[in-house]
C-alpha cells in the first residue's frame, strides 16, 4: 500500500512483511533441522500477522472514506460554482 504522506508502506503493511518473513524463517529453521516448529514462536508470529491484518485492513477502510469524503466535498463545492 503506498501512503505518499509517510513513506513507501504503511506500519501495519510492514508489519505484515516482517511477519511473514519471521513465519517463512521458523518454516525453514525446521525442515532444514528436522525439528518440528517451536509453538510459542510460531503462536507469537500468527498473531502479530493477525494484528497486522486487521491494521492493515482498517487502515485502508479509513483511507477509501477520507478519499469519498474528499471526492464528495469537491463534487459539492464545483455544484456551488455554478
Amino acid at each position: 500500500m503506498t501512503d505518499n504522506n509517510h513513506g513507501i508502506f504503511s506500519f501495519g503493511s510492514m508489519t505484515l512483511i516482517v511477519g511473514g518473513l519471521a513465519l517463512l524463517g521458523l518454516l525453514a529453521w525446521g525442515w532444514v533441522s528436522g525439528q518440528s516448529l517451536p509453538l510459542w514462536p510460531a503462536l507469537l508470529v500468527a498473531a502479530v500477522n493477525v494484528v497486522a491484518s486487521v491494521k492493515v485492513f482498517r487502515e485502508t477502510k479509513a483511507k477509501r472514506a477520507a478519499m469519498q469524503a474528499a471526492a464528495a466535498e469537491a463534487a459539492q463545492k464545483k455544484r456551488k460554482e455554478k
